[in-house]
């Protein structure tokens, strides 16, 4: 078994299929606000926390005048469809075996708490976790390795690797020499995820189970 002692996941678009609907939810904020943006550019944001998502797309001036309401009106129009959101295929299992694998598992997420709240629920987190963080964990969102830094404070182990499905789990990895190993389940193509830096990646949760074992040698090898 390679030299890793921790597993840090990402959950919204890596365990819970719910990036396109935080997609919708920001373009439902802007359309609110009457600064329209489309969904698809929204969408190669998602994984951006919301203030950085919002000077990204929108620019520096929008973002201090309007961010407050932007805020608000995304977590309006997620709540309104969080419920719809669904663990992806062999989520809860994918866990199960990285813990099998002797590995402490870390949610990394920068969900605000009562969001993270509904996906940790569903993947029973207090029986196949070690720890978890939320957005309140840091003041710096990804790509900034801030709240992956925090995920790491809470377990023993420090010899990582994660499990994201957007580049800007990538880049904040990478900021802490961490390897990735990608799912495609945020949305983005193979090609982007592995020109980020992605180690190896997968189709989705069920998929790196199957193959844990060569993603697990992958990522070791890069941890060398």
């Amino acid at each position: 078994m390679p030299d890793l002692d921790v597993a840090l996941l990402d959950i919204d678009g890596t365990l819970l299929d719910s990036a396109y609907h935080h997609a919708l939810a920001w373009a439902r904020a802007f359309a609110e606000v009457g600064r329209p943006v489309p969904v698809w550019e929204l969408h190669r944001h998602i994984g951006m926390g919301g203030e950085r998502l919002i000077e990204e797309v929108a620019g520096a001036e929008v973002a201090e005048r309007l961010g407050d309401r932007l805020q608000d009106a995304w977590k309006s129009a997620y709540d309104a469809v969080i419920d719809q959101t669904r663990l992806l295929p062999g989520a809860a299992a994918l866990l199960d075996g990285l813990g099998r694998a002797g590995l402490e598992v870390v949610l990394a997420s920068s969900s605000i708490p009562e969001h993270a709240e509904h996906a940790l629920g569903l993947l029973d987190a207090e029986r196949r976790t070690d720890a978890w963080t939320t957005a309140e964990d840091a003041e710096s969102a990804k790509p900034d390795p801030e709240l992956l830094e925090a995920a790491l404070e809470r377990v023993r182990g420090q010899r990582a690797f994660m499990i994201g499905d957007a580049t800007w789990d990538v880049a904040a990895a990478a900021r802490l020499d961490v390897p990735t190993v990608g799912l495609l389940t945020g949305g983005y193509a193979e090609a982007e995820l592995r020109d980020a830096g992605a180690v190896a990646v997968y189709r989705d949760p069920a998929d790196l189970l199957t193959h844990l074992g060569e993603a697990l040698a992958t990522a070791g090898a890069r941890r060398l």
